[in-house]
């Protein structure tokens, strides 16, 4: 409720979210009210924050899709901020996408570096659980992951009680988000391909018998015929560009009664590379 004021002289305006005005002949000052989503959407004035808001909401949905190919890992791996850490990775790679603020592309491949290196949960990082990297070699055909010369003693992270350990790899296959004019939101350029992805894990590995080598091989899917849906007609100008984004893992357990136990202290997984 506005409240009369006097001795503010003849200032118009807003203060410390305070509003000064007059009403009815008198000086008053109210608490000012943020604007509602229909000034938002039709106020030239918010022209900037209704991009942001396009893009945000791009960002959220490109997350997401990362989020749905990581759900086998996710309750097991993450902690409670990784949903928010993603999107805004996400939200990075939007501001380096194709196109005009508020419809740029968002694609992993925009700025990779935004997401190599996020963790499933920043008390478990990954390089105090491993201290090694794998060699990676890309062909056109697919990735090679080698765990050559890993050693027990690169094997920094083990928590009481382990006695083995498992690595798991996974690799995702994610199309391009773009902004469709007509549905006013952003949608995969190929929405009718569901995302592919490929999950391999080593069985139980003794911490102090590590065998050699260890290898992963991975194929790359190859990018199916593409047409552009009629409620999109952007895609059209857009080739099909699919990224690959591939996550390391590594489990802790304990053997007991012929069976690998899983430690809850003992995991870990990140991104180790965009192609």
């Amino acid at each position: 409720m506005a409240k009369p004021i006097s001795k503010l002289g003849d200032f118009k305006g807003t203060i410390d979210g305070i509003t000064y005005y007059t009403l009815n002949g008198k000086w008053v000052c109210r608490k000012a009210t943020p604007p509602n989503k229909e000034r938002i959407n039709n106020d030239p004035r918010y022209k900037a924050v209704r991009k942001n808001n396009q893009e945000f909401g791009g960002a959220s949905s490109y997350a997401k899709a990362i989020r749905n190919e990581l759900a086998p890992y996710l309750d097991n791996f993450k902690d409670a901020s990784f949903n928010n850490r993603l999107t805004s990775c996400c939200l990075k790679m939007a501001k380096k996408g194709r196109g005009v603020p508020g419809q740029r592309s968002i694609n992993a491949s925009n700025l990779p570096e935004a997401l190599i290196g996020i963790q499933l949960h920043k008390k478990y990082e990954f390089n105090k659980q491993l201290k090694y990297s794998p060699r990676l070699r890309l062909t056109s055909k697919g990735i090679d992951i080698a765990f050559s010369g890993m050693q027990s003693h690169d094997l920094v992270g083990t928590p009481k009680y382990a006695n083995q350990f498992t690595l798991m790899v996974l690799q995702m296959t994610l199309p391009e988000y773009i902004w469709d004019t007509n549905m006013q939101k952003y949608t995969p350029v190929n929405p009718g391909v569901a995302p592919a992805n490929t999950h391999l894990t080593t069985p139980p590995i003794a911490l102090t018998d590590i065998p050699e080598p260890i290898e992963f091989y991975i194929p790359i899917p190859k990018n199916k015929p593409h047409k552009s849906l009629p409620s999109n007609p952007a895609s059209a100008a857009h080739a099909p560009k699919a990224t690959h984004i591939l996550w390391l893992g590594i489990q802790y357990g304990k053997q007991h009664n012929g069976q690998f136990i899983a430690l809850e202290t003992g995991r870990s997984m990140q991104c180790i590379a965009v192609y």
